[in-house]
């Protein structure tokens, strides 16, 4: 990278970086194109410039999300990966990608418990290049399809009723508990759920214990009505074991079977075997490949004045 000066991307590259994502030797997008002019006005960018020609050989772009306040005070901010191109391959490429993510990194808003940055992505490129980077393979995601047409009855220990957005902060203080500060859904995440998609909280003796998120898409046609995937299941610690998550879930399947929607899919961890054996016992089954998820956990970052 001698030959390359670093800085931030700037919107009259935009033409450059919109070039380098659709045709470089290797790219990484996990937002729309069309997407790219925000990034650059509103999130942390570094750019490899060509001193002579100015132009660009190399693009990262990394969002640090919006900080829950259901989160323990000392857990460290989370940055997820937009955007990465680079205009070369092997080597060069690999090293492209950490001084980009080095830069990057330094350059985000100091926060006094530093940052834990979030990557998915199954691009061999990528994954080698962040590995010279520092991050490190944390788990697998893996993916499930359900497609059967009936639903056993379950017991219902738990009363359950569609979420209102006052239920909003109480479900993210649940999901705080439910889950790692990694996988975390705060205030605003909840939000976009409960415009998207139908969530159900499930409540034990008026307090919230559970919520299930189901994305519904449909597409007009008779003969394929739609798809359905569970965004999300989360059940409390205090109350697993009692089968709130598998009422959650058959009320979902019953959900998107009631508007004729029989193909349903599903993620989650490697590692989170009681889910696997949850949704394994419901009819589901794995499909495809698992994408790795790498991390990398950075103390406080001091940031860099933009050139």
């Amino acid at each position: 990278m001698n030959s390359v000066s670093i800085r931030s991307g700037r919107p009259e590259d935009l033409p450059e970086i919109r070039r380098l994502l659709r045709h470089g030797v290797r790219s990484y997008l996990s937002v729309g194109i069309e997407e790219i002019p925000e990034l650059l006005r509103r999130e942390t960018t570094a750019a490899a410039v060509h001193p002579q020609t100015q132009k660009i050989l190399g693009f990262v772009s990394l969002q640090q999300e919006e900080r829950s306040d259901a989160l323990p005070a000392d857990a460290p901010d989370r940055v997820s990966l937009r955007a990465a191109a680079v205009s070369s391959a092997g080597a060069a490429s690999r090293a492209q990608i950490a001084s980009l993510f080095d830069w990057a990194m330094r350059a985000l808003p100091a926060y006094p418990y530093g940052h834990l940055f979030l990557v998915l992505t199954d691009q061999r490129w990528l994954l080698i290049g962040l590995r010279e980077a520092g991050f490190t393979r944390h788990d697998e995601i893996c993916f499930y399809k359900r497609t059967c047409r009936t639903v056993t009855a379950v017991p219902q220990p738990a009363i359950l009723r569609p979420v209102q957005e006052s239920d909003l902060p109480q479900l993210a203080r649940l999901d705080a508990a439910a889950f790692d500060p990694l996988w975390h859904m705060g205030v605003s995440a909840l939000l976009r759920l409960l415009c998207d998609c139908r969530l159900e909280v499930a409540f034990l003796e008026d307090e919230p214990v559970g919520y299930a998120a189901l994305y519904l898409q449909t597409n007009g046609t008779t003969r394929k009505k739609g798809v359905a995937q569970l965004v999300r299941l989360a059940v409390h610690p205090q109350a697993q074991g009692l089968g709130i998550g598998r009422q959650l879930l058959v009320a979902s399947l019953r959900h998107a079977h009631e508007r004729g929607i029989h193909h349903i899919s599903l993620n989650t961890q490697e590692s989170n075997v009681p889910s696997q054996r949850l949704y394994e016992s419901l009819r589901f089954r794995k499909r495809g490949h698992t994408v790795p998820v790498l991390v990398r956990q950075v103390p406080q970052c001091r940031a860099l004045r933009y050139s």
